[in-house]
């Protein structure tokens, strides 16, 4: 099942995507059903629950929209955290340290982005007049579904949602303006916490419909040129493991959001660096998480 949300910015609709076409809203549905209409936290919380009755209901007469005509939103419009484990592919590592097999950390890296970032898969992404360094991070973003504290990894999948696109945005001249004075002056959530810096969509996949996330090609076309293209199997520490560790520092709720790490080709490591500005657009695509294509605009613009 493919869930997405549709509607104005800040007000969208939690419903399911039938096709590129065509999507059914949940609150009607869920109202036909006898069940509250919930918001898509809730939804996400009993999808466990939920799902079965959803997918049996819409071989059934039900209501419809137009894809086409009306506004994506982000899957999860309101997630209460968004969770980055940084530096999680060995490719990324690599080009970032420039040496191959470069050492990674001892436990995953642990970054939050603020939840009012997220933006639909075709909003604008706004470079902010302080960086001009924009640059995009191609990842799988991990929904959780029932939230929990201490998660096993052998129990990790059963509070997953499902999965979709995300981009990890991020302004690395504001990330390490003052790093060379001092380690302690990295600004990693200046840098990753930016408004419009966390692009998701088109859908989010539930977990069904992704029997493997270690097994997928991420890659991203800027302006059409192929600068990321690499296999989920690269994570360091794999999506289990991350709930696992995570879950020892952090209560995870539903909706919750967790970027799993990105592969080689980020702007900030090509030759010369190529980074974002207003006219760009950013085209992402994930094995069986769709594709999800952002323009770029300039803060100073708009």
């Amino acid at each position: 099942m493919r869930i997405v949300t549709f509607g104005p910015p800040r007000a969208e609709q939690p419903a399911v995507l039938l096709d590129e076409d065509q999507l059914v809203p949940l609150a009607p549905l869920l109202t036909r059903l006898g069940l509250p209409v919930l918001d898509t936290n809730g939804i996400l919380a009993f999808l466990d629950h939920l799902q079965p009755l959803i997918e049996e209901a819409l071989t059934g007469p039900v209501e419809r929209v137009d894809a086409t005509t009306t506004r994506l939103g982000p899957p999860v419009p309101r997630p209460e955290k968004i969770i980055v484990a940084g530096g999680n592919y060995q490719s990324h590592v690599d080009e970032a340290a420039g040496m191959k097999d470069a050492p990674s950390p001892s436990e995953p890296l642990l970054i939050f982005k603020p939840s009012n970032t997220v933006i639909g898969p075709h909003d604008t992404l706004v470079r902010p007049q302080q960086s001009v360094q924009l640059d995009y991070e191609t990842e799988i973003a991990v929904v959780i579904g029932r939230g929990g504290r201490y998660i096993s990894r052998e129990k990790a999948y059963d509070h997953v949602a499902g999965y979709m696109i995300g981009n990890d945005v991020t302004a690395r001249d504001m990330a390490f303006k003052d790093i060379e004075l001092s380690p302690l002056f990295s600004q990693i959530t200046r840098a990753k916490g930016i408004p419009t810096g966390a692009p998701f969509g088109p859908w989010l996949a539930t977990k069904d419909e992704i029997p493997d996330p270690h097994d997928l090609r991420l890659r991203c076309w800027v302006n059409g040129e192929l600068c990321q293209d690499g296999s989920s199997a690269e994570m360091i520490v794999d999506i289990p493991g991350l709930i696992e560790d995570f879950s020892k520092v952090l209560e995870f709720t539903p909706g919750d959001i967790i970027y799993t790490g990105t592969t080689t080709g980020c702007g900030a490591f090509q030759n010369p660096p190529r980074f974002l500005f207003g006219g760009d657009s950013v085209r992402m695509e994930i094995t069986g998480l769709g594709v999800m294509e952002t323009p770029v605009a300039d803060e100073s613009a708009r």
